[in-house]
Protein backbone atom coordinates (compact mmCIF):
# COMPACT_ATOMS: atom_id res chain seq x y z
CA UNK A 1 0.00 0.00 0.00
CA UNK A 2 2.73 2.20 1.01
CA UNK A 3 4.55 1.43 -2.25
CA UNK A 4 1.12 2.26 -4.06
CA UNK A 5 0.87 5.88 -2.49
CA UNK A 6 4.30 6.63 -3.39
CA UNK A 7 4.03 5.87 -7.29
CA UNK A 8 1.12 7.98 -6.92
CA UNK A 9 2.90 10.54 -5.87
CA UNK A 10 5.71 10.18 -7.97
CA UNK A 11 3.10 10.38 -11.17
CA UNK A 12 1.47 13.35 -9.77
CA UNK A 13 5.33 15.16 -9.72
CA UNK A 14 5.78 14.26 -13.10
CA UNK A 15 2.50 15.18 -14.70
CA UNK A 16 3.01 18.75 -12.62
CA UNK A 17 6.37 18.78 -14.02
CA UNK A 18 4.79 18.46 -17.77
CA UNK A 19 2.06 20.94 -17.40
CA UNK A 20 4.59 23.36 -15.72
CA UNK A 21 6.95 23.16 -19.21
CA UNK A 22 4.23 23.45 -21.80
CA UNK A 23 3.47 26.36 -19.87
CA UNK A 24 6.50 28.30 -19.51
CA UNK A 25 7.00 27.03 -23.83
CA UNK A 26 4.01 28.99 -24.71
CA UNK A 27 5.17 31.89 -22.58
CA UNK A 28 1.94 33.39 -22.15
CA UNK A 29 1.65 37.01 -20.26
CA UNK A 30 1.70 37.06 -16.35
CA UNK A 31 -0.94 39.02 -15.94
CA UNK A 32 -4.18 37.98 -18.27
CA UNK A 33 -5.78 41.49 -18.94
CA UNK A 34 -7.29 42.47 -22.14
CA UNK A 35 -6.95 46.41 -21.28
CA UNK A 36 -5.00 48.50 -22.48
CA UNK A 37 -2.73 51.05 -20.67
CA UNK A 38 -3.23 54.78 -20.65
CA UNK A 39 -1.10 56.64 -23.06
CA UNK A 40 1.87 58.80 -23.04
CA UNK A 41 1.61 62.76 -23.04
CA UNK A 42 3.14 65.69 -23.96
CA UNK A 43 6.10 64.06 -26.01
CA UNK A 44 8.72 66.55 -26.81
CA UNK A 45 11.24 65.56 -29.85
CA UNK A 46 15.31 66.36 -29.42
CA UNK A 47 16.73 66.19 -32.63
CA UNK A 48 20.34 63.91 -33.13
CA UNK A 49 22.62 63.44 -35.43
CA UNK A 50 21.09 60.29 -37.69
CA UNK A 51 18.63 60.18 -34.41
CA UNK A 52 15.84 61.67 -32.33
CA UNK A 53 15.53 61.70 -28.37
CA UNK A 54 11.52 61.46 -27.38
CA UNK A 55 10.94 62.62 -23.79
CA UNK A 56 7.20 62.06 -22.25
CA UNK A 57 5.31 61.99 -19.44
CA UNK A 58 4.33 58.63 -18.37
CA UNK A 59 0.23 57.64 -17.49
CA UNK A 60 -0.50 56.48 -13.79
CA UNK A 61 -1.17 53.51 -14.96
CA UNK A 62 -0.21 49.96 -12.93
CA UNK A 63 -0.64 47.68 -15.55
CA UNK A 64 1.95 49.66 -17.88
CA UNK A 65 4.61 47.68 -18.68
CA UNK A 66 7.06 49.47 -21.23
CA UNK A 67 6.79 52.16 -24.36
CA UNK A 68 7.10 51.43 -27.94
CA UNK A 69 8.22 53.30 -30.98
CA UNK A 70 8.25 52.49 -34.38
CA UNK A 71 9.38 54.17 -37.33
CA UNK A 72 9.61 53.60 -41.03
CA UNK A 73 13.22 53.88 -41.87
CA UNK A 74 14.89 53.33 -45.41
CA UNK A 75 11.90 50.82 -46.19
CA UNK A 76 12.31 49.02 -42.69
CA UNK A 77 10.11 49.28 -39.34
CA UNK A 78 12.61 50.04 -36.14
CA UNK A 79 11.54 49.25 -33.30
CA UNK A 80 12.36 50.74 -29.55
CA UNK A 81 11.35 49.77 -26.33
CA UNK A 82 11.85 51.93 -23.37
CA UNK A 83 11.08 50.43 -19.35
CA UNK A 84 8.11 52.08 -17.35
CA UNK A 85 10.79 52.90 -15.35
CA UNK A 86 12.25 56.21 -17.35
CA UNK A 87 10.46 58.43 -19.25
CA UNK A 88 12.69 58.71 -22.54
CA UNK A 89 13.86 56.67 -25.34
CA UNK A 90 16.07 57.22 -28.19
CA UNK A 91 16.10 56.29 -31.83
CA UNK A 92 19.02 55.77 -34.05
CA UNK A 93 19.56 54.77 -37.52
CA UNK A 94 18.34 57.33 -39.47
CA UNK A 95 19.78 57.95 -43.39
CA UNK A 96 18.72 61.31 -44.03
CA UNK A 97 17.33 64.44 -42.48
CA UNK A 98 13.87 64.16 -44.12
CA UNK A 99 10.43 64.24 -41.81
CA UNK A 100 9.39 61.27 -40.19
CA UNK A 101 6.46 59.37 -38.56
CA UNK A 102 6.87 57.54 -35.16
CA UNK A 103 4.09 55.95 -33.31
CA UNK A 104 4.37 55.67 -29.92
CA UNK A 105 2.52 52.79 -28.03
CA UNK A 106 1.53 52.10 -24.08
CA UNK A 107 2.06 48.07 -23.38
CA UNK A 108 0.53 46.45 -20.51
CA UNK A 109 1.80 43.55 -18.65
CA UNK A 110 -0.95 41.52 -20.75
CA UNK A 111 1.21 42.87 -23.78
CA UNK A 112 -1.67 44.96 -24.90
CA UNK A 113 -0.90 48.08 -27.04
CA UNK A 114 -2.52 51.42 -26.49
CA UNK A 115 -3.61 53.30 -29.54
CA UNK A 116 -0.35 55.13 -30.87
CA UNK A 117 0.43 58.82 -30.41
CA UNK A 118 1.94 59.91 -33.77
CA UNK A 119 4.52 62.43 -33.70
CA UNK A 120 6.76 63.99 -36.89
CA UNK A 121 10.48 63.96 -35.67
CA UNK A 122 13.94 65.38 -37.87
CA UNK A 123 16.78 64.18 -36.94
CA UNK A 124 19.80 66.40 -37.73
CA UNK A 125 22.54 65.41 -40.56
CA UNK A 126 23.84 61.37 -39.73
CA UNK A 127 27.14 60.76 -38.58
CA UNK A 128 28.16 58.74 -41.76
CA UNK A 129 26.73 61.71 -44.23
CA UNK A 130 28.72 63.97 -42.13
CA UNK A 131 32.35 62.40 -42.35
CA UNK A 132 31.62 61.64 -46.36
CA UNK A 133 31.04 65.25 -46.88
CA UNK A 134 34.90 66.08 -45.73
CA UNK A 135 36.50 62.81 -47.06
CA UNK A 136 39.64 62.94 -48.97
CA UNK A 137 40.50 60.49 -51.85
CA UNK A 138 44.19 61.28 -52.88
CA UNK A 139 47.16 59.30 -54.73
CA UNK A 140 49.83 57.84 -52.19
CA UNK A 141 53.05 55.61 -52.95
CA UNK A 142 51.74 52.46 -54.96
CA UNK A 143 47.79 53.28 -54.64
CA UNK A 144 45.64 55.22 -52.95
CA UNK A 145 44.87 56.60 -49.52
CA UNK A 146 41.52 57.75 -48.00
CA UNK A 147 41.89 60.52 -45.01
CA UNK A 148 37.94 61.10 -42.77
CA UNK A 149 37.30 62.90 -39.75
CA UNK A 150 34.66 61.46 -37.62
CA UNK A 151 34.07 63.80 -34.79
CA UNK A 152 31.37 62.00 -33.56
CA UNK A 153 32.88 59.12 -32.96
CA UNK A 154 30.27 57.08 -35.16
CA UNK A 155 31.09 53.05 -36.16
CA UNK A 156 31.46 53.21 -39.66
CA UNK A 157 32.83 51.13 -42.09
CA UNK A 158 34.43 52.84 -45.01
CA UNK A 159 35.48 51.07 -48.36
CA UNK A 160 38.15 52.22 -51.17
CA UNK A 161 36.90 50.41 -54.19
CA UNK A 162 38.65 50.59 -57.56
CA UNK A 163 37.92 48.94 -61.51
CA UNK A 164 40.62 46.29 -62.61
CA UNK A 165 42.16 45.09 -65.71
CA UNK A 166 39.06 43.65 -67.04
CA UNK A 167 36.58 47.20 -66.40
CA UNK A 168 34.73 45.93 -63.38
CA UNK A 169 35.24 47.50 -59.70
CA UNK A 170 36.57 45.80 -57.32
CA UNK A 171 36.07 45.06 -53.36
CA UNK A 172 39.43 46.18 -52.65
CA UNK A 173 39.50 46.70 -48.35
CA UNK A 174 37.08 47.89 -46.37
CA UNK A 175 38.53 49.98 -43.50
CA UNK A 176 36.48 49.85 -39.58
CA UNK A 177 36.54 52.52 -37.33
CA UNK A 178 35.02 54.64 -34.70
CA UNK A 179 37.81 56.96 -34.09
CA UNK A 180 37.67 60.68 -34.68
CA UNK A 181 40.19 60.83 -37.39
CA UNK A 182 42.62 58.42 -39.24
CA UNK A 183 43.20 57.02 -42.92
CA UNK A 184 44.24 53.70 -44.65
CA UNK A 185 45.63 52.83 -48.22
CA UNK A 186 45.29 50.49 -50.25
CA UNK A 187 48.54 49.80 -52.47
CA UNK A 188 50.05 46.95 -54.61
CA UNK A 189 49.52 49.24 -57.97
CA UNK A 190 51.81 50.52 -60.51
CA UNK A 191 52.09 54.26 -61.39
CA UNK A 192 49.32 54.37 -64.13
CA UNK A 193 45.81 56.08 -64.34
CA UNK A 194 43.47 54.21 -61.79
CA UNK A 195 40.00 54.45 -61.73
CA UNK A 196 39.12 54.94 -57.69
CA UNK A 197 35.82 54.96 -55.15
CA UNK A 198 35.12 55.43 -51.99
CA UNK A 199 31.62 55.25 -49.89
CA UNK A 200 31.26 54.79 -46.42
CA UNK A 201 28.13 52.51 -44.50
CA UNK A 202 26.94 52.99 -40.94
CA UNK A 203 26.09 50.05 -38.42
CA UNK A 204 22.49 50.21 -39.66
CA UNK A 205 23.25 49.11 -43.29
CA UNK A 206 22.71 53.13 -44.37
CA UNK A 207 25.11 53.77 -47.64
CA UNK A 208 26.30 57.22 -49.00
CA UNK A 209 26.71 57.89 -52.68
CA UNK A 210 30.51 56.95 -54.27
CA UNK A 211 33.33 59.37 -54.66
CA UNK A 212 34.84 58.32 -57.88
CA UNK A 213 38.86 59.69 -58.77
CA UNK A 214 41.22 58.48 -61.62
CA UNK A 215 44.83 58.78 -60.11
CA UNK A 216 48.27 57.77 -60.37
CA UNK A 217 50.07 55.97 -57.80
CA UNK A 218 53.28 56.96 -56.91
CA UNK A 219 55.81 54.69 -58.31
CA UNK A 220 56.87 52.50 -54.82
CA UNK A 221 59.10 49.57 -54.36
CA UNK A 222 61.20 48.10 -51.00
CA UNK A 223 64.40 49.14 -50.57
CA UNK A 224 67.08 46.79 -50.88
CA UNK A 225 68.38 45.38 -47.57
CA UNK A 226 71.49 44.25 -48.61
CA UNK A 227 72.59 47.82 -49.26
CA UNK A 228 72.09 48.75 -46.07
CA UNK A 229 75.17 49.38 -43.70
CA UNK A 230 75.33 50.03 -40.16
CA UNK A 231 77.03 53.76 -39.37
CA UNK A 232 78.72 54.30 -35.81
CA UNK A 233 78.43 58.11 -35.01
CA UNK A 234 79.11 59.65 -31.62
CA UNK A 235 75.94 59.05 -29.13
CA UNK A 236 75.09 56.07 -31.25
CA UNK A 237 73.89 53.06 -28.79
CA UNK A 238 76.00 50.20 -28.23
CA UNK A 239 75.03 46.50 -28.87
CA UNK A 240 74.59 43.60 -26.21
CA UNK A 241 74.39 40.08 -25.88
CA UNK A 242 75.65 39.78 -29.60
CA UNK A 243 72.25 41.03 -30.77
CA UNK A 244 74.46 43.29 -33.73
CA UNK A 245 72.18 46.27 -35.42
CA UNK A 246 72.70 44.34 -38.77
CA UNK A 247 70.11 41.47 -37.55
CA UNK A 248 67.72 44.44 -38.79
CA UNK A 249 67.92 44.10 -41.77
CA UNK A 250 68.53 39.85 -42.51
CA UNK A 251 65.11 39.67 -43.40
CA UNK A 252 64.65 37.42 -40.14
CA UNK A 253 61.43 39.46 -38.59
CA UNK A 254 61.29 36.78 -35.45
CA UNK A 255 58.21 35.32 -35.82
CA UNK A 256 59.16 31.91 -36.10
CA UNK A 257 58.61 28.99 -33.55
CA UNK A 258 62.56 30.00 -32.25
CA UNK A 259 63.79 33.47 -30.61
CA UNK A 260 65.71 34.91 -33.60
CA UNK A 261 68.00 37.06 -33.23
CA UNK A 262 67.47 40.83 -33.62
CA UNK A 263 68.78 44.23 -32.30
CA UNK A 264 69.21 44.48 -28.68
CA UNK A 265 70.80 47.77 -26.65
CA UNK A 266 73.52 48.55 -24.04
CA UNK A 267 71.61 47.17 -20.53
CA UNK A 268 73.68 50.43 -19.06
CA UNK A 269 72.29 52.90 -21.60
CA UNK A 270 70.47 56.20 -21.13
CA UNK A 271 67.63 57.79 -22.81
CA UNK A 272 66.68 58.35 -25.35
CA UNK A 273 68.63 56.05 -27.33
CA UNK A 274 69.30 56.24 -31.27
CA UNK A 275 71.44 54.03 -34.15
CA UNK A 276 72.20 55.18 -37.79
CA UNK A 277 71.83 53.19 -40.47
CA UNK A 278 73.00 54.17 -44.22
CA UNK A 279 70.61 52.60 -46.83
CA UNK A 280 73.28 52.19 -49.37
CA UNK A 281 71.96 54.53 -52.36
CA UNK A 282 74.42 57.56 -53.27
CA UNK A 283 71.47 59.37 -54.55
CA UNK A 284 69.05 58.98 -52.02
CA UNK A 285 65.76 57.56 -51.77
CA UNK A 286 62.26 59.20 -51.42
CA UNK A 287 60.47 57.30 -48.35
CA UNK A 288 56.87 56.39 -48.23
CA UNK A 289 56.51 53.74 -45.19
CA UNK A 290 58.49 51.99 -42.62
CA UNK A 291 57.84 48.96 -40.63
CA UNK A 292 59.10 47.49 -37.95
CA UNK A 293 58.55 44.19 -36.15
CA UNK A 294 59.04 43.44 -32.56
CA UNK A 295 60.03 40.83 -30.66
CA UNK A 296 58.21 38.15 -29.30
CA UNK A 297 58.65 34.87 -27.36
CA UNK A 298 57.04 31.62 -28.85
CA UNK A 299 55.29 29.88 -27.94
CA UNK A 300 53.73 32.00 -25.16
CA UNK A 301 53.54 35.24 -27.54
CA UNK A 302 52.99 37.90 -24.06
CA UNK A 303 56.62 39.77 -25.23
CA UNK A 304 54.94 41.83 -27.67
CA UNK A 305 53.80 45.20 -26.60
CA UNK A 306 55.34 44.73 -23.43
CA UNK A 307 59.23 44.78 -21.54
CA UNK A 308 62.12 46.28 -23.65
CA UNK A 309 60.00 46.58 -27.05
CA UNK A 310 59.68 50.05 -28.52
CA UNK A 311 56.73 51.75 -27.86
CA UNK A 312 57.40 55.83 -29.07
CA UNK A 313 60.07 56.85 -31.82
CA UNK A 314 62.00 59.46 -34.07
CA UNK A 315 62.89 58.70 -37.58
CA UNK A 316 65.31 61.47 -38.74
CA UNK A 317 67.16 61.24 -42.46
CA UNK A 318 70.30 63.17 -43.84
CA UNK A 319 72.33 62.94 -47.03
CA UNK A 320 75.30 64.34 -45.39
CA UNK A 321 75.12 63.83 -41.26
CA UNK A 322 77.77 65.85 -39.27
CA UNK A 323 80.23 63.66 -38.45
CA UNK A 324 80.20 64.70 -34.73
CA UNK A 325 76.82 63.13 -34.09
CA UNK A 326 74.75 66.17 -33.28
CA UNK A 327 70.83 66.38 -34.08
CA UNK A 328 72.10 69.78 -36.06
CA UNK A 329 70.73 71.25 -39.29
CA UNK A 330 72.40 68.57 -41.23
CA UNK A 331 69.65 65.54 -40.03
CA UNK A 332 65.53 66.90 -40.71
CA UNK A 333 62.72 65.16 -38.66
CA UNK A 334 60.71 62.71 -40.96
CA UNK A 335 58.69 61.22 -38.59
CA UNK A 336 57.37 60.89 -34.62
CA UNK A 337 55.21 57.73 -33.81
CA UNK A 338 54.50 55.33 -31.80
CA UNK A 339 53.66 51.16 -31.59
CA UNK A 340 50.04 51.11 -30.78
CA UNK A 341 48.31 48.02 -29.62
CA UNK A 342 44.80 47.22 -31.34
CA UNK A 343 43.22 45.73 -28.52
CA UNK A 344 44.01 48.06 -25.44
CA UNK A 345 44.38 45.23 -23.59
CA UNK A 346 47.24 45.24 -20.41
CA UNK A 347 50.40 44.12 -21.36
CA UNK A 348 50.59 40.18 -21.25
CA UNK A 349 47.80 39.77 -22.74
CA UNK A 350 47.45 39.65 -26.64
CA UNK A 351 44.36 39.43 -29.21
CA UNK A 352 44.42 37.46 -32.62
CA UNK A 353 44.51 41.16 -33.87
CA UNK A 354 47.38 42.20 -31.71
CA UNK A 355 49.47 39.32 -32.89
CA UNK A 356 48.55 39.96 -36.17
CA UNK A 357 49.70 43.18 -36.38
CA UNK A 358 52.78 42.10 -34.68
CA UNK A 359 53.39 39.21 -37.23
CA UNK A 360 52.68 41.64 -40.26
CA UNK A 361 54.62 44.28 -39.12
CA UNK A 362 54.00 47.67 -37.82
CA UNK A 363 53.84 50.72 -40.35
CA UNK A 364 53.93 54.08 -40.53
CA UNK A 365 53.60 56.46 -43.57
CA UNK A 366 56.15 59.35 -44.17
CA UNK A 367 54.82 62.76 -45.00
CA UNK A 368 54.97 63.16 -49.03
CA UNK A 369 56.96 65.51 -48.88
CA UNK A 370 59.86 64.67 -46.88
CA UNK A 371 63.19 65.61 -48.48
CA UNK A 372 65.11 62.85 -50.18
CA UNK A 373 67.87 60.89 -47.67
CA UNK A 374 70.59 58.67 -47.56
CA UNK A 375 71.27 57.83 -44.03
CA UNK A 376 68.27 57.16 -41.43
CA UNK A 377 68.69 57.62 -37.69
CA UNK A 378 65.79 55.87 -35.35
CA UNK A 379 65.77 57.62 -31.94
CA UNK A 380 63.83 55.77 -29.17
CA UNK A 381 62.06 57.91 -26.62
CA UNK A 382 60.16 55.09 -24.75
CA UNK A 383 59.71 51.57 -24.44
CA UNK A 384 57.22 49.82 -22.63
CA UNK A 385 59.20 48.35 -19.37
CA UNK A 386 61.42 51.06 -17.16
CA UNK A 387 64.23 49.71 -18.02
CA UNK A 388 67.39 51.45 -19.88
CA UNK A 389 67.96 49.20 -23.12
CA UNK A 390 65.30 48.09 -25.84
CA UNK A 391 65.20 45.56 -28.54
CA UNK A 392 64.03 45.38 -31.84
CA UNK A 393 63.58 42.25 -34.56
CA UNK A 394 63.55 43.82 -38.15
CA UNK A 395 63.46 46.85 -39.88
CA UNK A 396 62.12 47.53 -43.42
CA UNK A 397 61.94 51.24 -45.82
CA UNK A 398 59.55 51.91 -49.05
CA UNK A 399 59.75 54.40 -51.21
CA UNK A 400 61.41 55.26 -54.76
CA UNK A 401 65.47 54.36 -55.47
CA UNK A 402 66.43 58.05 -57.10
CA UNK A 403 69.85 56.04 -59.44
CA UNK A 404 67.38 54.57 -61.14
Amino acid sequence: MKIKRHFISFLLAGLLLVISCSEENERVPIVSDPAAPGQVSNIRVEPLPGAVKLTYDMPDDQNLAYIKAECLISGVLREVKASNYKNTLTINGFADTSVYQVNVYSVSRSDVASKPITVEVQPLEPPFQGVFKNISLVKTWGGATVIYENPTEADLAISLIYIDSTGYWNSGTTYYTKVKQGSFSLRGFDPEETTFGVYIRDRWDNMTDTIVKVLTPLLEKQLERLNFKQVNLPGDVKSAWGWVLPNLWDGVTGSGINDEAGFHTDIDGVWPQYFTIDLGILEGARLSRFKVWQRDMPPSGTTPYADRNIRKFEIWGSMNPNPNGAFDESWTLLLTDEIKKPSGLPSGQNTEEDMRERFDGHEFEFPLDVPSVRYIRMKVTEIWAKVKCFYVMEVAFYGTDLKE
